[in-house]
């Protein structure tokens, strides 16, 4: 695949704290790029990372390669670090890139041409766990199954076409002219997807290129897994208290799923079929999370997955409820907001 030299200017800003396991691998990735080098440059804003992200930094600053920046991000805010990247880009085109992912060397040539061939203010990729082990395995196999991810197109790869958001992201720099930068007032807030809906609800479109694969490693513990999705919850919650909607229903019904056994808990206290209702619910429930693991299992032909994630979709569905919750009643007893930096 050839990149005419006329091609867009592309910084790639990776936002990074404390990851010193994978921002080596991240750069070096970048620097493989087919992508034409004197048209990109790097740009690694680092929210004063103290695990030796820095040390490793400097390594991959010193190879022959595009232009590598490394910026200060005192606030340690995912937000923050992406406007603080994208105010000091040159590139007519910001590719977000996580020190996680696992970029395919042609991943800013396909991006460039499917923003210009969709005429997207927005394109990312799927994505795809790498696992080094069977919990991993597992635990990135739920987040990628409807079961685990609803109708996240990102995740499920199924086609190439518009939808509400993307993994990553690759933008025309003149989206931030017209839609603002990414928000850092909201105290906890999904910013991909509330630039996405900014974008979209602003006359712009977001698209899915399918045939982009990225790669990413998935948590490793199910305790690791329950924190990001209680966060996950957290932030959608906070999506809704600032635009008054939600983009999907997926993005509803763990909530919605968990509430209704807590009124049923509730109620089945002084009505039996209540209690029916609650004890079939939760049947109801084992059954389909037994059975969608089994399947899986009979696909990939790896029975060891089948406890792990029997135990993953919950895991997922649960803290995403809770963390959505917890949110809700954050702002309703009117306390400051919990933050995080993890992704």
């Amino acid at each position: 695949m050839t990149v005419d030299a006329s091609h867009a200017f592309v910084s790639v800003v990776v936002p990074v704290r404390n990851d010193a396991r994978h921002i080596e691998g991240c750069v070096r990735r970048l620097l493989e790029q087919t992508y034409p080098h004197d048209h990109m440059e790097i740009l690694v804003v680092d929210g004063m990372s103290d695990d030796g992200t820095r040390e490793a930094l400097e390594r991959v600053q010193a190879l022959p390669a595009p232009e590598i920046r490394v910026l200060d991000n005192p606030g340690r805010q995912r937000p923050a670090a992406m406007n603080i990247g994208i105010r000091a880009a040159q590139g007519e085109v910001i590719a977000r890139v996580d020190a996680r992912t696992i970029l395919p060397r042609d991943y800013l040539e396909r991006c460039v041409r499917a923003l210009q061939e969709s005429g997207a203010d927005n394109v990312g990729g799927v994505q795809r766990a790498v696992a080094s082990g069977t919990p991993q395995e597992a635990i990135g196999l739920a987040m990628s199954h409807p079961f685990g991810a609803g109708n996240a197109q990102f995740r499920l790869g199924k086609r190439s076409g518009f939808v509400d958001t993307v993994y990553l992201g690759c933008f025309r720099r003149e989206v931030f002219e017209r839609v603002g930068m990414f928000d850092e007032e909201s105290p906890l807030l999904s910013e991909d997807s509330d630039i996405n809906q900014r974008i979209r609800e602003g006359g712009g479109r977001v698209y899915l290129d399918a045939g982009t694969v990225v790669g990413y490693y998935p948590r490793e513990r199910l305790g690791e897994l329950w924190r990001l999705y209680f966060r996950y919850g957290g932030a959608r919650a906070g999506n809704l208290l600032k635009h008054g909607n939600l983009t999907s229903w997926r993005q509803v019904v763990p909530a919605a799923f968990v509430a209704m056994l807590v009124v049923l808990a509730l109620l089945s206290i002084a009505n039996r079929w209540a209690l029916a209702g609650f004890g079939a619910l939760v049947g109801l429930y084992l059954v389909c999370d037994a059975a969608v693991a089994a399947s899986i299992c009979v696909g990939s032909r790896k029975w060891a997955l089948w406890p792990w994630l029997a135990a993953a979709f919950p895991s997922m569905h649960f803290a995403w409820a809770a963390g959505f919750f917890r949110r809700l009643c954050d702002r309703r007893a009117g306390r400051a907001s919990w933050a995080w930096t993890e992704r």
